[in-house]
């Protein structure tokens, strides 16, 4: 694969979009806040009642009466006639409506359509939390209830979907095995040039993680050839910049950094191929957003972070990380992070409320990390280490590792 030259040029800054204008940079950016209402979609049924003479001169009584008859609840509720309103009637037409069993309103909740999301909910209850702390436990709260921009009042609703989905996605582990022509080493030199390209575009720290992610979901479903590799892979980051970041790299581009090995109708080609395999998903829950919580939890500083993320971004190259869970992978890298640094307790029962692992049940995958992290020097898939030796991510990669963890 064509090396591609880690120093940011002011060109690559200039970031333009396939049928956008250039765009700022991320600080000369300013988000307007749009909000947008809908009206109440609800059916509204009413129900007349045939009333007497004495009845219909009375506006009053008839619409007092035809409000208790008016509902606006989609369930199948009985409606019930007031003994006011019968009383009226005829006793003929009173008998009748007596007899008449009571008539239901709207349809029932087992004939709408689900969505995707309220399938994955459905099944959350039976989802088991390994290491929850008790519930008598009173531990402080790590959102920033002040900041809008934390949305505190969704965010456990938003983790509570990425533990389901994370909980009901197929285990990555052994897709290799339906692949002929790719081998555990070819991916990991593949990811590892990505995340130069990745780098040198400038894009955002997620957009790496879902390129990841979207490649290892597409060729655990498809066997490809060695020679469509760096083309899936190029579109993997494609997508995930075009979801995850506020702007992607132009197509043209991207074909130039593979040295015109593919034309952009091939590119646009496999872009849908992977979209129409994935269902349109993109939406798999990443190391990243785990990361981003359990960091929040451990009420970590910046060479905290950086460790993390440079451990976390260790196994991105490793086929062998695939047998865990993204949450796991972070909980045991930030594990690591703070064992290396000596920050003492390095496992408190907030990270056990957040992560919700023990550490006796990250101890497999914080040795492999470990393991990782001795070999970043000597490997050849060294791009993450070159990275993570600025000044700018703190130097973590300088930092010694430990000899062993202290379980």
């Amino acid at each position: 694969m064509r090396r591609v030259s880690i120093g940011r040029s002011h060109l690559w800054r200039n970031r333009v979009s396939d049928g956008f204008t250039i765009m700022a940079p991320r600080d000369e950016i300013n988000v307007g806040a749009c909000a947008s209402s809908r009206k109440s979609i609800r059916p509204t049924v009413k129900t007349t009642i045939k009333a007497s003479t004495t009845c219909r001169t009375s506006r009053s009584k008839c619409k007092s009466d035809t409000n208790k008859s008016t509902t606006s609840h989609p369930e199948n509720i009985p409606i019930e006639l007031s003994h006011h309103a019968t009383s009226e009637l005829p006793s003929k037409d009173r008998n009748e409506l007596t007899k008449t069993k009571p008539c239901a309103v709207g349809r029932r909740k087992s004939d709408r359509r689900r969505s995707f999301t309220s399938l994955l909910m459905s099944g959350s209850e039976s989802l088991e939390k390994p290491g929850e702390v008790s519930k008598k436990e009173k531990l402080p709260s790590i959102d920033d209830n002040c900041n809008q921009l934390e949305v505190a009042e969704y965010v456990d609703d938003i983790y509570q979907y990425y533990w389901v989905s994370e909980a009901q996605n197929l285990s990555l582990a052994n897709y290799m095995s339906m692949q002929s022509d790719i081998t555990p080493q070819m991916r990991g030199i593949l990811i590892n040039w990505l995340t130069e390209v990745h780098y040198k575009f400038d894009l955002m720290q997620e957009t790496l993680y879902l390129m990841v992610t979207l490649l290892d979901q597409y060729l655990s479903q498809v066997q490809i050839k060695k020679q469509e590799m760096q083309l899936i892979g190029l579109t993997a980051l494609l997508l995930a910049s075009k979801y995850e970041d506020f702007w992607h790299p132009r197509v043209k581009d991207l074909i130039s950094i593979s040295a015109e090995s593919y034309t952009r109708d091939q590119m646009l080609a496999t872009e849908k191929l992977i979209l129409k395999k994935l269902k349109f998903r993109l939406n798999s829950p990443t190391p990243y957003v785990f990361m981003l919580r359990f960091l929040k939890a451990a009420q970590s500083d910046i060479k905290l972070e950086h460790l993390a993320f440079y451990l976390l971004e260790l196994c991105l190259v490793e086929y062998e990380a695939l047998k865990f869970k993204p949450s796991m992978l972070c909980a045991s890298a930030i594990y690591v992070a703070l064992s290396t640094l000596q920050n003492a307790p390095a496992w408190t029962p907030l990270l056990v409320k957040h992560a919700h692992y023990e550490v006796s049940q990250i101890r497999d995958c914080a040795e492999m990390i470990l393991r990782f992290q001795k070999a970043a020097s000597k490997t050849q898939l060294k791009v993450s280490y070159e990275k993570y030796m600025t000044s700018d991510l703190s130097c973590v990669a300088a930092i010694k590792p430990l000899e062993e963890l202290p379980f």
